[in-house]
């Protein structure tokens, strides 16, 4: 793609960009739902052949849906822990472009150490009954390998209770970060950045190096500490108060508004960079 990818206030990637890793809550959702103006602006970015992949907290029950009726060419779900994409039947990946009115299969690659998922789920229900104002994520019954305590969505805790949680989790040998509306944790050496990487190669053919170069990441969150550190390409949509708890690698450009007020922002200055030529 002949254009280069803006960054937070003017500045840009080193080379034209392929791609775009964006994760869901707090970075394409404002106040917790899906503006008409960013799903507009996913829907330009897609017409203007950018491949698009969701990396998120959120289930694969969730990603499924992403897959079917958002204009993105694959999905990383749960923290990495599931990997979903379309596949024709002859193994070929199917992009966004291909898919609508086709008939595609539905491919997953999964991470982790289902034989440890039943201590972590004693381990949260622990943490519930210590901490009230906790509960089970409500779209926990669609998750497949992580276990995800709402903090911030519908329940009401505040961040440092979060990451009391977090302290336990960690010490019981599990993985464990915090999202805008979340905790999620898992067992297993799997990442956000690491699950995108395998993605990226296996189904795209784009390898490491080219990923870095020519991909970009828009976060918000400490779950997204993985793909900050990895993709040299990226934007925070908030503050670096946000990102307060244990993050030993913060991002290194913040946009001047939050969440999809952000994105919404850094899209535009992208499409407007097209159209300029």
């Amino acid at each position: 793609m002949g254009y280069r990818a803006p960054g937070a206030q003017g500045g840009e990637c080193s080379a034209p960009l392929d791609g775009l890793l964006t994760d869901v809550d707090g970075t394409l959702t404002l106040g917790g739902q899906l503006r008409a103006s960013t799903y507009a602006r996913l829907w330009s970015l897609h017409q203007r052949g950018c491949l698009i992949v969701p990396v998120t907290g959120r289930s694969s029950g969730w990603a499924q849906m992403m897959l079917a009726m958002w204009p993105v060419d694959a999905v990383v779900a749960e923290s990495g822990a599931v990997v979903l994409w379309r596949e024709s039947e002859d193994g070929r990946t199917v992009l966004a472009g291909e898919a609508a009115g086709g008939r595609w299969l539905l491919r997953r690659q999964t991470f982790g150490d289902p034989k440890a998922r039943p201590r972590l789920l004693a381990l949260a229900g622990v943490l519930l009954a210590d901490y009230p104002q906790l509960r089970l994520a409500h779209d926990q019954a669609q998750r497949e390998v992580d276990v995800a305590i709402d903090w911030n969505e519908q329940a009401r805790a505040p961040q440092e209770l979060a990451e009391r949680c977090i302290d336990t989790l960690r010490k019981a040998g599990f993985s464990a970060q915090r999202s805008s509306v979340h905790i999620n944790a898992w067992a297993g050496c799997f990442t956000k950045a690491s699950s995108s990487l395998w993605l990226l190669e296996q189904c795209f053919g784009v390898e490491r190096p080219r990923a870095l170069e020519r991909w970009f990441f828009v976060g918000d969150a400490p779950n997204d500490e993985s793909m900050f550190a990895t993709f040299p390409h990226h934007l925070a949509v908030q503050p670096p108060g946000a990102f307060h708890g244990k993050v030993q690698s913060l991002p290194q450009r913040f946009s001047g508004v939050c969440e999809s007020a952000g994105f919404d922002a850094w899209a535009q200055e992208l499409l407007d960079a097209w159209n300029r030529g």
